[in-house]
């Protein structure tokens, strides 16, 4: 080595060697995803915690309720909703238990977001008119994804079970038809449900992780969105249509267009319980439904192969770390791990059984 040549003169600063300056880099900015992984994690934890503790919650105060008697005892209580069972496990009480158990968990978890973890949505609130426009143009686009993968991923359910394998899947039923039930399926799914769902699954995930990626927000706003659903075919299907749904939020900087697109989605999907509800037979809700299908996959898939390009986040060349590397550090953030085990198990579990 020439030291001569490698020679500082006093009060110079030595020329920085640029591979330390990229490692200095690549350590802050897996050090700052890491931070905002780790508040997500916890958010995410919070929120699922929370949604599980207020079922017992709901169990007491639906106790008290009826008997106007406070009791600690959730075998007393459970004693009680048994005997009752044919009351309080209608698809009335069902609905006002989610609607009430998700607003109180949101609340509680956006708060913890705002004043412990310092996360802050109101720049993904503020409404414009192109966001209304714009979400119910992407609609179609991501209603038709969910069709096509409903189709295929209800064609392979349909193999294994022919086979013996019984794939979990959700139902959503509404086992009783009233107005009560109505107005509680509408607040519900239509309005306060599309709203928690928006603010966790969009709002807070994109605000978090979009300073390390808009691609890596998109897959992990979609990916998280699929995964929390707890079943497999609901997991497909909502994992492609949320690769649109944030994809959008990301877009236009908001979730107010997603919020348009879940509610119309919501609409769609519930449309045999209204009409179920209000009279309507089911051949003409059929005829109805079918046709909002087909329009939909006219229009969105328009959308996805001429505008979709649109959607696709802008390469970002900024970043020391590659996209691979963005994705697994999220991955195995201990908090982020945590999370989905949790998750996973919840899969395993209705898995055996469904399959006993």
């Amino acid at each position: 080595m020439d030291l001569y040549n490698n020679y500082t003169p006093y009060g110079e600063t030595p020329p920085q060697d640029p591979l330390m300056t990229i490692n200095e880099r690549r350590r802050n900015e897996r050090k700052g995803l890491n931070i905002a992984a780790t508040k997500l994690g916890c958010l995410l934890l919070l929120y699922y915690g929370l949604t599980r503790a207020m079922n017992y919650v709901y169990y007491f105060v639906l106790y008290l309720a009826a008997t106007g008697e406070l009791s600690l005892d959730i075998n007393e209580v459970a004693k009680y909703l048994s005997q009752n069972a044919e009351k309080y496990s209608s698809s009335y009480y069902s609905m006002l238990g989610n609607l009430s158990i998700v607003l109180t968990s949101l609340i509680i978890t956006m708060t913890a977001a705002r004043f412990i973890f310092r996360v802050s949505l109101m720049s993904m609130l503020r409404p414009e008119r192109e966001h209304f426009t714009g979400g119910v143009k992407w609609f179609t686009a991501s209603m038709s994804v969910n069709v096509i993968v409903s189709m295929i991923v209800g064609i392979l359910v349909t193999i294994l079970g022919s086979v013996g394998i019984t794939v979990p899947e959700s139902d959503f039923s509404i086992s009783d038809s009233s107005t009560a039930t109505l107005i509680m399926q509408f607040l519900y799914v239509i309005a306060i449900g599309p709203v928690c769902e928006e603010f966790i699954y969009r709002g807070v995930i994109i605000t978090l992780l979009k300073p390390y990626g808009k691609g890596l927000a998109v897959f992990f706003s979609a990916f998280i969105f699929g995964f929390m659903h707890g079943n497999l075919p609901q997991f497909a299907a909502t994992f492609a249509g949320g690769l649109v749904f944030a994809a959008v939020a990301v877009k236009y900087d908001s979730i107010v267009p997603t919020l348009v697109m879940h509610i119309l989605n919501n609409i769609a999907a519930s449309i045999y319980d209204f009409t179920d509800v209000l009279g309507v037979s089911r051949n003409t809700a059929s005829q109805g439904y079918y046709t909002i299908v087909i329009i939909c996959l006219i229009i969105g898939s328009y959308m996805l192969i001429v505008k979709g390009r649109e959607l696709k986040p802008e390469e970002e060349s900024s970043f020391t770390l590659t996209a691979s590397q963005r994705k697994i550090t999220v991955f195995i953030n201990i908090a982020m791990l945590v999370y989905f085990c949790i998750l996973f198990v919840g899969y395993i579990r209705s898995f055996m059984v469904s399959n006993m």
